[in-house]
């Protein structure tokens, strides 16, 4: 799978340019940012509350008509799931969407799990929320593949359909999961020669901004 990254192809992040660039695009999912604003209406933002921002009912009701098309909402706060998933079934999306970020691990364990049509890539953080400064320090990579091995057994109790991990530390996540046959999702993945790694490896999805490159890399890489 492909995921068109917020703001690929220089559009603007979350803008609605890049959602008509993404969704026309033949990328099969197109990630947004999603927060609250002030007046608790669910906006695409990375990292401000802007009062006008593009809402996620706009980027639904455009996706709403493209069909197969994945929305890949990257919570950037706690507590949006039930909100973001009731909207969805609105518009009939609710088979079509992915969940990355401040998810809670809570809401996907097996025996529970409450949005069944969901499928979710679980950042690594929820689980283990020193991971990423861990993986890079001097205390790694031995300390780091132990806390790994531990989490991905602990994933073993969730309905994860993978992690959700930033490229530049996935060596040290690609082996292990792919033992356990947990999937792994990759971001933000722009460098030439590491969109063909990846295809090569056979990760479940790429995140990108440079979009066009990637699809055409992939065609490339079928012939």
């Amino acid at each position: 799978m492909i995921t068109a990254h917020s703001g690929c192809d220089g559009t603007p992040e979350n803008s609605l340019e890049f959602l008509r660039t993404a969704l026309l695009s033949e990328a099969d999912a197109v990630e947004v940012d999603v927060r609250k604003n002030g007046e608790g209406k669910l906006i695409l933002s990375h990292d401000e509350t802007e009062e006008d921002a593009v809402t996620l009912e706009e980027a639904f009701r455009m996706a709403e008509g493209i069909p197969k098309k994945k929305i890949n909402c990257d919570l950037k706060q706690k507590g949006l799931e039930e909100e973001i998933y009731r909207l969805a079934l609105e518009y009939g999306m609710e088979s079509r969407l992915i969940f990355t970020g401040d998810v809670n691990p809570q809401l996907f364990r097996k025996e529970s799990r409450a949005f069944p049509s969901v499928v979710w890539y679980a950042n690594l953080e929820v689980f283990l929320p020193d991971a990423f400064r861990l993986l890079k320090s001097k205390e790694g990579p031995n300390k780091a593949g132990e806390l790994l091995s531990e989490v991905l057994c602990e994933m073993e109790a969730y309905a994860a359909a993978g992690i959700n991990w930033h490229y530049s530390l996935a060596e040290q996540v690609l082996k292990q999961a792919k033992e356990k046959g947990i999937g792994v999702s990759v971001w933000t993945v722009d460098e030439e020669e590491l969109q063909r790694k990846f295809l090569r490896e056979h990760v479940d999805n790429i995140t990108t901004k440079r979009l066009k490159r990637l699809i055409t890399i992939r065609d490339e890489e079928r012939l």
